[in-house]
């Protein structure tokens, strides 16, 4: 159905690019210990890119069932359109990606009850007093992108997902850890004991000194170092000539200890063989030993700049997103190379600090040029071992100023939004407690 519509178009526009992305999913929610809801959904979307005498024109919708009304609105979209100074992708090889698991299309709904169960009771000997919650749901995407170029593009994508949560009485937020996989897995009791050690830590409140200190990121935590990077890196920040990056490419501008890579090739969730343009993505270093190597573009931006798309065309946002979006530039799949230390012996080490998890109110940070200021999520460090959660506690600083200055980076690297990171040890930032 795909290339109907397509070769339809080609007789109205001068290039067009058709986006359409099914996914179904089935989810066991846990709440308050009890079985709450089992659920199952399907959706799909749409979304038509067109180029008439130099304009863009957009048209979006569920499905392909109705090829007319999508085409009338993409012409006149058109009529109005802005001008582009871009060609939709003519790929036609791409990387061959490990994204998807039959094992996990036919996960039973009976297992994820299972696994929950097993959790539930796990968690109930030690901690029966707090309000626990679990989810286990399987999701699988089809993505197709083809273009008038002669881009045809496919992946199936399955996810696995098993979560356990518990709100800390008084204080507004919760406790979590998770699991996700492109493939069903074991029961995860790794997950299960650290929500338990974490969910202990919470017993006593604490509201550091203001000082500067030592600061633990978590894999969690580090979205907001990612996103910071990301943007400063981003081909539409270098087109408007806001990035604080425009003259820093093969210079130094984090500490030695970090290596981060746009990684959508290896077998992990988050693995891509094309972006949401059709565009072949790329395995390459953003920044290698603390000197940055590469930009992040896409077709738009790479064509005001005078470049090709490095593959990172997304549908993605830091709100919203979704297939009816246009794409941006942003990350495939971040990995920041681990180091050898553990986390462990990173909070024994310390005799004052913080192991921050989460941060609230970081889009409000002026993040775009590497400010991070936010109310911080996470634990008291003092001699050598967790003291209590934090509270009434901000935290403040400039990546490019910070993360020049890394102590540690763990072996331990989990999956956190936008990648898999390492718990990095900060050498000191701003904290305003008490």
């Amino acid at each position: 159905m795909i290339d109907e519509v397509l070769n339809a178009s080609m007789e109205l526009f001068d290039s067009s690019e058709i986006y359409h992305k099914e996914k179904a999913d089935t989810s066991v929610r846990y709440g308050n210990w009890d079985l709450r809801n089992i659920s199952s959904n399907r959706v799909s979307g749409v979304m038509m890119r067109v180029k008439k005498q130099g304009k863009l024109g957009i048209a979006s919708a569920t499905t392909l069932d109705d090829p007319k009304t999508l085409l009338e609105a993409a012409l006149d979209s058109a009529k109005h359109g802005n001008e582009i100074p871009y060609s939709f992708s003519q790929a036609t090889g791409f990387p061959q990606v490990q994204s998807y698991s039959q094992e996990a299309t036919n996960y039973p709904t009976a297992r994820m009850i299972e696994m929950c169960e097993r959790a539930k009771d796990e968690v109930r000997e030690v901690l029966p007093d707090i309000s626990l919650n679990i989810t286990m749901s399987k999701e699988e995407e089809h993505i197709r992108i083809a273009t008038s170029g002669g881009t045809r593009a496919e992946q199936l994508i399955t996810n696995v997902d098993f979560t356990v949560s518990a709100p800390i009485k008084g204080a507004g937020i919760s406790v979590y850890r998770f699991k996700l996989e492109v493939a069903p897995f074991e029961y995860p009791a790794e997950v299960v004991r650290e929500f338990i050690r974490r969910y202990r830590w919470t017993e006593n409140a604490v509201t550091p000194a203001t000082k500067r200190m030592p600061v633990i990121w978590d894999p969690q935590a580090l979205y907001m170092f990612a996103l910071a990077l990301c943007a400063g890196i981003s081909g539409e920040e270098l087109v408007k000539k806001t990035s604080p990056l425009m003259d820093k490419h093969e210079k130094q501008i984090l500490s030695d200890k970090i290596t981060l890579v746009d990684d959508p090739h290896s077998p992990r969730v988050g693995a891509r063989g094309f972006d949401d343009e059709g565009v072949p993505t790329e395995k390459r270093a953003l920044v290698e030993r603390g000197v940055l190597r590469s930009f992040l573009l896409d077709l738009r931006t790479g064509a005001k700049l005078g470049a090709r798309s490095s593959g990172n065309g997304f549908k993605r946002a830091l709100f919203g997103g979704g297939t009816s979006a246009m794409p941006t530039t942003w990350p495939a799949n971040l990995w920041i190379q681990p180091g050898d230390s553990s986390l462990d012996e990173m909070i024994a080490g310390l005799d004052e600090g913080i192991f921050l998890t989460g941060g609230m109110g970081f889009h409000s940070s002026n993040y775009t040029q590497g400010h991070i200021a936010v109310r911080a999520i996470g634990f008291a460090i003092a001699k050598g071992r967790i003291t209590g959660r934090l509270e009434n506690t901000m935290l403040s600083g400039n990546i490019y100023e910070d993360f020049k200055h890394v102590r540690a980076i763990s072996k331990e690297v989990e999956l956190g939004s936008l990648g898999y990171y390492p718990y990095v040890l900060v050498d000191s930032m701003q904290v305003v407690g008490k």
